[in-house]
C-alpha cells in the first residue's frame, strides 16, 4: 500500500510538472505567433577611382510623409550609423533637409580612394589547423598600383530600426519610407533578368522600376568613376512554428564619370511582396 501511494505521488508530481511545461510552451507559442518584429535597414557604399575635390554629395534617404507633423520624416538616425573606410576626420556625413525632403550630405575638401592588395587564398592541408596558417597582410593606398590594385568601398550601415507598426510590404508606395523623391517609371513583369547593367531581379519578382535624383558637385579627372550604391529594406518577421518573414526593398546603383555639378536622375529597383504572408 505504501509503495502504491508513493507511485501515485510520483505520477501526480510528473503530471503537474508536464502541465506546467506544456502551459509555458503554449503561452510562448501564442505570444510569438501573435507578435511581429518589423524593422528597417539602410546601407550605402561608395567608391571613387581617383580623388574628388570640393565634394558635396546629396544622396537620397528613405523617408515618408507624416500627416501628423506635415513633414517628410526618415527612420535614419545617424547616431546609430557605423562606418567602414570613411575618413571620419576629413569627411562630413550628416542628414539635412532640401526642399523639405531628408537627404544624406557627404562633403569634404577632398575624398581620396582606398586601394588594397589582392589577398590570395591559402589552402588548408588535411589535418592542418587554420590557426597555423599565416595571417594575410593588408596594404592600403590612396592610389592604384600593381601592389594595391583592388578598389575598396567606403561603407555606411545602420542596424535594424524598429517602427511601431507592421510594415506594409505589398504596397509600400505612399505608406512606407522610400528613397525620395521617388518616381515610378515602369513595372517589373516577373520574367526576371537584368533591368540594366546595374540591376538584376530574380524571376517572379514583383515591383517597380523607379527613378531617384542624386545632386552631386565635385571636381575630378575626366576618366574618374564615382560609384554609389544605396539600399533600403523593410521587413516583418513572425514566429509561426518557425520564423517567417516578408519584405520590400529598394536599391540604387550608378557610376558617375568625370567631374559632376548638377542633379542626376538615377534608376533603381523597388521589389515588393517578397516572402511569406
Amino acid at each position: 500500500m505504501v509503495r502504491k501511494k508513493r507511485l501515485l505521488i510520483i505520477a501526480a508530481t510528473a503530471l503537474a510538472a508536464f502541465s506546467i511545461v506544456f502551459a509555458a510552451l503554449t503561452v510562448g507559442l501564442l505570444y510569438y505567433s501573435g507578435s511581429s518584429r518589423p524593422s528597417y535597414h539602410y546601407s550605402l557604399t561608395l567608391s571613387t577611382s581617383g580623388p574628388i575635390e570640393d565634394a558635396v554629395l546629396l544622396i537620397p534617404l528613405p523617408s515618408r510623409y507624416d500627416p501628423d507633423s506635415g513633414t517628410n520624416v526618415t527612420p535614419v538616425n545617424m547616431s546609430l550609423a557605423s562606418f567602414t573606410n570613411f575618413d571620419g576626420e576629413n569627411i562630413s556625413v550628416k542628414v539635412e533637409h532640401i526642399g523639405g525632403i531628408p537627404v544624406l550630405n557627404i562633403s569634404a575638401d577632398r575624398i581620396d580612394p582606398v586601394y588594397t592588395n589582392r589577398i590570395v587564398p591559402i589552402g588548408i592541408m588535411p589535418g592542418q589547423n587554420e590557426s597555423e596558417l599565416p595571417k594575410p597582410t593588408h596594404v592600403y593606398s590612396n592610389r592604384y598600383s600593381e601592389e594595391t590594385p583592388v578598389l575598396v568601398d567606403m561603407e555606411l550601415h545602420l542596424p535594424g530600426i524598429s517602427p511601431d507598426h507592421d510594415i506594409e510590404t505589398r504596397v509600400p508606395i505612399g505608406v512606407e519610407p522610400l528613397l525620395m523623391p521617388c518616381r515610378v517609371i515602369g513595372n517589373l513583369d516577373g520574367s526576371g533578368g537584368f533591368v540594366d547593367k546595374n540591376h538584376y531581379v530574380s524571376p517572379g519578382s514583383t515591383g517597380y522600376i523607379v527613378e531617384v535624383p542624386f545632386a552631386l558637385s565635385f571636381d575630378a579627372d575626366d576618366e574618374n568613376v564615382l560609384t554609389i550604391s544605396s539600399g533600403f529594406l523593410g521587413t516583418n518577421q513572425r514566429w509561426i512554428l518557425g520564423w517567417q518573414s516578408n519584405s520590400y526593398s529598394e536599391s540604387l546603383r550608378h557610376e558617375f564619370k568625370g567631374p559632376c555639378n548638377g542633379t542626376y536622375p538615377t534608376r533603381g529597383i523597388l521589389l515588393t511582396g517578397k516572402g511569406a504572408y
